[in-house]
């Protein structure tokens, strides 16, 4: 453990939370910032090693804990301090390859996205706990604030009623486990590769290169996913709990669907722009549903697996 990689992770910690801190600015920047808050303990990780980043975990924590609230301090440290270190310390671990001299075993990428999945899955569930999820008393809440507000902006009075906005209320909150672990995971695996990427271009990055799109989730994750899914679909507590494992798991799927596109255009010339135009679309016509549904097919069908050599990294 060198002292100068614990204080390069101290400063990467205070650059988290600084960035964090945008989101209470109220700026067009504070969204942006508060997604790439995780960067810094990523980059230290990745870079400088797991004890780098667990301190800059626990300063960041600290730091919004101390400027905003010892919740909201504890809660960066469940969903997002915490989940980043533990994934950069997965991607760099390794053991001697014995069959070739020097060579090493990296730890598989596959395994690295099903557990950051997994404890991504955890970590809102935990959430949810300490915040006194409670989808009826939120439904009603929405609905109350949405009607004064629509009642407000309306110019010729004509505002929805009560009975018309508490469905579409109702739908988004029942999907919160959902989009929760989604969005959160989606955070995680973005700090993540950008961290990877950083350290790369700064020679910090010792394990070999590899694009993402070759990831291909093993069919223990869609069993487990389904199971997830299956179990979602009960009312109260259970359903909640599975809702956002599944919703975590669900995006795992999503990303290597869109990895099996970026390999069935690999060594095209029209590529960057098909795929441009892909990712474009997909926050209009292709909701992330339609390509779990591809990731899940290509992990039950083995497509990548007999058509593109496995490698270990991350692109």
């Amino acid at each position: 453990m060198s002292m100068r990689n614990i204080l390069i992770g101290l400063g990467a910690g205070l650059a988290a939370a600084l960035l964090f801190a945008g989101l209470v600015s109220g700026t067009a920047l504070a969204l942006p910032l508060f997604i790439l808050s995780p960067l810094p303990i990523a980059i230290a990780g990745l870079g400088f090693g797991t004890y780098s980043a667990a301190a800059a975990a626990a300063v960041a924590s600290a730091m919004i804990g101390l400027a905003i609230g010892h919740l909201a301090g504890g809660l960066y440290f469940i969903l997002f301090a915490a989940p980043v270190a533990w994934a950069a310390h997965l991607v760099g671990l390794s053991r001697p390859d014995d069959a070739v001299p020097g060579g090493r075993q990296w730890f598989p990428l596959d395994n690295v996205l099903v557990r950051a999945a997994l404890v991504t899955g955890a970590a809102v569930v935990v959430t949810g706990f300490l915040l006194g999820y409670n989808p009826e008393a939120l439904v009603s809440q929405t609905v109350s604030v949405l009607k004064d507000w629509l009642a407000q902006s309306s110019a010729d009075g004509m505002a929805p009623t009560e009975a018309e906005i508490e469905p579409l209320v109702r739908f988004n909150i029942t999907l919160m486990p959902f989009t929760s672990a989604s969005l959160t995971l989606g955070i995680l695996v973005l700090a993540t590769w950008l961290g990877a990427r950083i350290a790369r271009m700064s020679g910090l990055l010792a394990r070999e290169w590899t694009p993402l799109w070759a990831v291909v989730l093993p069919q223990s994750a869609a069993l487990f996913f389904g199971l997830a899914f299956i179990v979602s679909l009960l009312p109260g507590v259970p359903g909640q709990i599975a809702g956002a494992f599944a919703g975590a798991m669900g995006f795992a799927f999503a990303l290597t669907g869109f990895g099996l596109l970026h390999a069935m255009l690999n060594g095209k010339a029209a590529r960057p722009l098909l795929l441009f135009l892909v990712y474009a679309l997909s926050f209009f016509l292709l909701p992330l549903g339609i390509m779990a549904v591809v990731g899940l097919a290509d992990t039950a069908l083995q497509f990548r697996a007999r058509r593109f050599a496995a490698r270990s990294g991350i692109s």
